[in-house]
């Protein structure tokens, strides 16, 4: 039986930093365009109260534009949400699905991601039981080294299937193997073997399988 205390080291405390980091610079852009766009409504109020003619489209402009990004916000906030819950259980049961859908949110706030695509087979729903919270950080890690080299124009497509009645395989498409002579790093490695995982990267295409065990041990 895995001991749950050993879950929890300093590389998963460097993941919880460097998300954090990402969630709060996409929070300080939307607050600055907020702040932009005030600004301006402000000098236009200043202007119609001076007698001037103020234009309806800068106005209609404005406005929308401080809508979506309170919306945009919204969503980081939601994100941030879900990603403070992966660490309310040392083991528990997740589907793969939203594991990555929320990496893939995640991931997107840097400023180097590109584009992600998710796919799954059958209708079954991928749960397993394992660490959420370093889960989610093997397979951010695997996403964001991705995208250090293939860079905003990138995309990688992730699909999920059933290995066999105790696996569950990630598929990682994209994933440009001449950039790396080794990968994964150890760290990486000891994290993943932590809760059974395997990162298996075949060199003679751009595909990387992370193998997840249905029930940690």
């Amino acid at each position: 039986m895995v001991n749950q205390d050993d879950l929890f080291g300093y590389a998963s405390l460097g993941f919880f930093g460097k998300v954090n980091a990402s969630i709060s610079h996409e929070l300080k852009n939307v607050m600055a365009i907020i702040s932009e766009t005030a600004g301006l409504l402000k000098d236009l109020a200043e202007m119609a109260g001076e007698g001037q003619s103020v234009p309806t489209d800068m106005l209609t402009s404005s406005v929308d534009s401080i809508v979506e990004e309170i919306q945009r916000g919204f969503s980081t906030i939601r994100q941030m949400n879900r990603f403070a819950h992966s660490v309310d259980h040392p083991v528990g049961t997740v589907n793969l699905m939203e594991v990555l859908d929320l990496v893939c949110n995640l991931s997107g706030y840097l400023s180097y991601a590109g584009k992600t695509r998710l796919n799954s087979s059958g209708d079954a729903a991928p749960t397993v039981e394992t660490c959420p919270f370093i889960l989610h950080s093997i397979v951010y890690q695997v996403v964001v080294q991705a995208f250090q080299h293939t860079g905003p124009q990138g995309e990688l497509e992730i699909f999920v299937q059933t290995k066999d009645d105790s696996t569950w395989c990630i598929f990682v498409y994209g994933f440009s193997a001449e950039e790396y002579q080794v990968f994964p790093e150890e760290d990486l490695k000891k994290m993943a073997a932590s809760i059974g995982v395997s990162i298996l990267w075949d060199r003679s295409s751009d595909r990387l399988e992370i193998d997840v065990p249905t029930k940690i041990v």
